[in-house]
């Protein structure tokens, strides 16, 4: 119970404070009303996907590349709603063109490779 508890207080004091969740402290489930919410394949496929999203927007904000929009949600539940309905190539798709617009601003930051 104090668990419990103890997540209630971090979630309030992230609504409030427009501070975004860690994706260890969310629960990834499909609401429960859904026919498919208990296919555990795509629930794993889109916990992680949410998970790298996250830490791509962590990245955006980081080192201040600017990139704005849903697409660079800190919170990693949208990512994962989003993920749910999405094909898998879209999916994959989408996690590469974040991938890439961080590229391209770490290498206006002077990539290594330069």
């Amino acid at each position: 119970m104090l668990q419990r508890h103890t997540l209630g207080v971090v979630v309030a004091a992230a609504i409030c404070c427009g501070v975004a969740l860690p994706a260890s402290a969310q629960r990834f489930e499909f609401e429960k009303r859904d026919p498919r919410g208990n296919v555990e394949g795509k629930r794993a496929s889109c916990e992680v996907y949410a998970r790298i999203a996250q830490v791509q927007a962590e990245a955006n904000q980081k080192f201040r590349c600017g990139f704005t929009g849903v697409r660079w949600t800190r919170d990693a539940m949208p990512h994962f709603r989003w993920c749910r309905f999405a094909r898998r190539d879209n999916v994959r798709e989408e996690q590469r063109e974040r991938a890439r617009d961080l590229n391209s601003c770490f290498d206006k930051l002077g990539d290594f490779d330069d």
